[in-house]
């Protein structure tokens, strides 16, 4: 593998016939890598190194298995710069996240497995940006989605489920851009936000987790419209320390206590959202919260 990237010219397609190779693989110039097998047939597996180094302008990489298996902290996928478009592989980490996004990198990851990490399955950071749309998410072990240090990624359609931790983690002054994807069935929150951080969610579905649907805490703020927020086993949103999104519009519904619940110095802006059907109704509002949350014509 390594020895065909060195031969390849800029723009070459590099076809990568079945079969295991052992090497970590730095992608340095503009070209097409295609695993020429049916999937799992074509697999490329570092120790002690990151999987994929990506230091290119451009590049497609697709229908690869791709796996970090230890040797200290590194990688599977790591996105150093420029935009890469990753499709239809099946990514795992035994060392750090599957996939991490940095340094004003802009990728486009489209329809992968990712899944089976020992931390993030994504980690954007360091203003890293990157479109993910049609990707599976799953049984990380932090975070399905951290993201952080100004980066700020759009990610559609995605299913982001069953990791050992939370959904998606927005903190220290991360943003994002989260749309239409199905967030369900992790241990922790759905989403986490914290620390400043203002990202956008629009028409999710943050459901089954077996804590709370939407955490904001620690003066996280965030745009919530058009969501559904069911099925959860404590609350559908809880705000606390300063945390004060504003939610338009949501559906928050069959949680196992409230749909609402601020406390701790939490507030926020509720305008128009279902809050019906929650087992124990729609809000739980502290004393020392009621002035620091806005509600407006919501369905109880």
């Amino acid at each position: 593998m390594t020895d065909a990237l060195k031969a390849a010219d800029p723009g070459d397609r590099i076809l990568i016939r079945p079969g295991l190779y052992r090497e970590g693989v730095v992608v340095d110039k503009p070209v097409e890598i295609i695993g020429d097998g049916e999937p799992g047939e074509v697999v490329i597996e570092a120790n002690g190194s990151d999987t994929i180094l990506f230091q290119a302008n451009i590049a497609r990489i697709t229908n690869l298995t791709l796996r970090q298996a230890g040797g200290e902290e590194w990688y599977c996928v790591n996105i150093a710069q420029g935009r890469l478009d990753l499709e239809g592989c099946d990514i795992t980490s035994q060392s750090l996240s599957c996939v991490v996004i940095h340094d004003g990198a802009d990728p486009r990851l489209r329809r992968n497995r990712i899944h089976d990490g020992k931390s993030a399955g994504v980690f954007v950071y360091a203003n890293g940006l990157g479109t993910l749309e049609d990707n599976d998410i799953f049984a990380n072990a932090l975070a399905g989605v951290e993201i952080k240090e100004g980066g700020n990624p759009t990610l559609r359609r995605n299913r982001i489920h069953e990791g050992k931790a939370g959904g998606v983690y927005v903190h220290t002054d991360g943003q994002g851009t989260l749309e239409d994807n199905d967030i369900f069935a992790n241990a922790f929150s759905g989403v986490e936000i914290r620390e400043g951080c203002s990202p956008t969610l629009r028409r999710n579905r943050i459901h089954d987790g077996r804590s709370v649907g939407v955490i904001v805490h620690s003066n996280g703020q965030g745009t919530l419209e058009d969501n559904e927020i069911i099925a959860n086993a404590v609350v559908g949103v809880e705000t606390r320390e300063g945390g004060n999104p504003t939610l338009r519009r949501n559906r928050i519904s069959q949680n196992g206590f409230e749909a609402i619940w601020a406390h701790d110095g939490g507030g926020g802006v509720f305008e128009d959202n279902d809050l019906r059907g929650n087992t124990k109704g729609a809000w739980d509002i502290a004393k020392d919260c009621e002035t620091k949350v806005t509600r407006k014509g919501n369905q109880e």
